[in-house]
């Protein structure tokens, strides 16, 4: 017997499907944008500083970079739980069980807060000597310590007006203001830099921008969702147990992430040196700027995996899975891929700097990316069924691994620590692999197997036609960084030239897929057109 579904019906779950993974890609597509103005100001600003303070004094910034990372708490899980509350009351129109979530875990990490960074403040000389701050920039990696201390002690509490802002479905306004900022940010860096002063004056601009940024989520907050108040008459310490069980086992993903996260940076630092944690440190970002596309997918894929797995329907569970994954590969494999194979030329353009290390080091720091990205797909999905549990074992096994790393660092050496760093993120995609398989019904691995296939040949044609342009010769003479650029420009135009007839030759995407993509470049009311057609 056929199943009796009316025509009617399918219709309609075929146009949602469609409509979602529109959505889903016209709101990655922003991120993109947004994202991609972020790394263009790091692109100019990260020259400059290394030109002003050294390769080695950027290896200190970045330990800065991440002891701030540490001090915000894992607020950026958090923020999701928060943004969720908020999004469940605009959908129900019951604002008071949202006020109470957000009020009581908004003030109770204020109290934290001022409980674990103000002591952090007043030992900050301690801290950067326990982190190996070679003694010329002992003074201010102290002072930018004490100033991102006290600013993230107030950010911390303020990141519950940006939940608000993005609950009630206004992520543009956020991403408006975080484009605006880091612009006005990078302007001032420079400028600073090129008037005589050093890291500190860089920490001050980056405290400024972050309290700018809460005071302008506070105030967006009361337009966009004014029934939402975070206010002290809403502390109930009724609402600790769903906060415990959800946001904070978010938090503690999130804070066991930047132990994670801070273990590489310090042990480069204090055992093989400021140059050492420097070449990394450009090596993370450049790995990181390939990565934007994914990092703007997680917020969209994390929405609509919600609305997917409420429905309870496997057969729409199963193929909104085998998208995410294909997408996420398909976002992550070709950037990392031509990073890997043209990363010392794009170092060399960008920041003016050669080292017989950098290739190495990029390839290593790009594989371990490649897991890292998968995995955090892996946690999003899992964590929008709800639960709660599995992804910060996941966490745990990754830091147990990673320490056993650092503790043989003598034996390993610079380039054996970033193998290992690989390895633990291997260890966390196999893990999540078997935590979503316990999860999702039907799921398997092999459903990935055969885009996988498509996108790697793609990706292999892609740097295939890169490396023959990068060896076209041009008649004029020109300096290394220069003839850096040119190489890379090339390398470029024939990506460019090549990528559409290799996801043809290759059927990296589908016709299905294509079209979608299309409709995420497409104004509104075309894109709405197009898609009903």
């Amino acid at each position: 017997m056929q199943t009796l579904i009316p025509d009617s019906q399918t219709t309609a779950s075929h146009a949602s499907n469609r409509a979602l993974a529109s959505l889903i890609g016209k709101n990655t597509l922003f991120g993109v944008i947004a994202n991609g103005v972020q790394i263009a100001t790091r692109l100019i600003t990260v020259p400059v500083v290394i030109h002003h303070v050294g390769l080695d004094g950027y290896g200190i910034w970045s330990i800065i970079m991440v002891t701030a990372g540490y001090m915000r708490f894992g607020t950026a899980g958090i923020k999701s739980a928060f943004q969720k509350y908020v999004a469940e009351a605009t959908g129900t129109g019951d604002y008071k069980p949202a006020n109470i979530l957000l009020s009581t875990g908004s003030i109770s990490m204020l109290l934290l807060s001022v409980a674990g960074l103000i002591p952090a403040a007043i030992l900050s000389g301690k801290l950067a000597g326990l982190f190996g701050v070679p003694l010329p920039f002992h003074a201010a990696a102290s002072a930018s310590i004490t100033v991102i201390a006290l600013t993230y002690a107030i950010s911390n509490f303020g990141s519950a007006f940006e939940a608000i802002v993005m609950g009630g479905h206004r992520i543009d306004l956020t991403r408006k203001f975080n484009t605006i900022l880091t612009i006005l940010e990078a302007g001032a860096i420079i400028t600073l830099l090129n008037l005589g002063y050093g890291l500190l004056a860089m920490t001050f601009v980056m405290a400024a921008s972050e309290l700018i940024l809460v005071l302008c989520c506070y105030r967006a907050s009361h337009r966009v969702v004014p029934q939402m108040q975070v206010s002290l008459s809403h502390f109930k310490f009724g609402a600790f147990p769903e906060l415990i069980r959800y946001a904070g086992s978010y938090q503690m993903v999130n804070t066991l992430e930047l132990a994670y996260g801070a273990v590489v940076p310090l042990v480069l630092l204090k055992f093989f040196g400021a140059t050492t944690a420097g070449i990394f440190a450009v090596a993370s970002r450049l790995v990181t700027s390939a990565l934007i596309a994914q990092d703007a997918l997680i917020l969209p894929i994390l929405s609509g995996g919600a609305l997917v797995f409420a429905s309870r329907e496997l057969a729409q569970i199963r193929v909104f899975l085998a998208k995410a994954f294909k997408m996420a590969l398909a976002l992550t494999i070709p950037p990392l891929a031509l990073v890997s194979a043209f990363g010392p030329t794009m170092v060399m353009a960008w920041t003016g700097q050669t080292a017989p290390e950098f290739m190495r080091v990029i390839c290593l720091t790009a594989i371990a990316g490649q897991f890292r990205a998968i995995s955090l797909l892996q946690l999003v999905l899992y964590r929008a069924t709800g639960r709660a549990l599995l992804d910060n074992i996941r966490q745990v096994l990754r830091i147990v691994v990673i320490l056993i790393v650092a503790r043989f660092q003598n034996t390993l050496g610079f380039e054996g620590v970033l193998a290992g760093m690989a390895v633990a993120e291997l260890i966390g995609v196999i893990f999540m692999f078997f935590a979503m398989s316990s999860t999702f019904r039907g799921f398997s691995i092999k459903i990935l197997t055969q885009d996988t296939l498509r996108i790697l040949g793609a990706t292999l044609l892609l740097v295939t036609a890169g490396a023959f342009a990068a060896k076209v010769p041009l008649p004029w003479r020109m300096t290394d960084r220069i003839e850096a650029f040119e190489r890379l420009a090339k390398i470029g135009i024939a990506c460019l030239i090549v990528s559409w007839p290799a996801v043809l030759l290759t059927k990296a995407l589908s016709g299905a897929e294509r079209q979608t993509l299309l409709l995420a470049f497409l104004p509104g009311r075309k894109r709405g057109l197009l898609a009903n057609k």
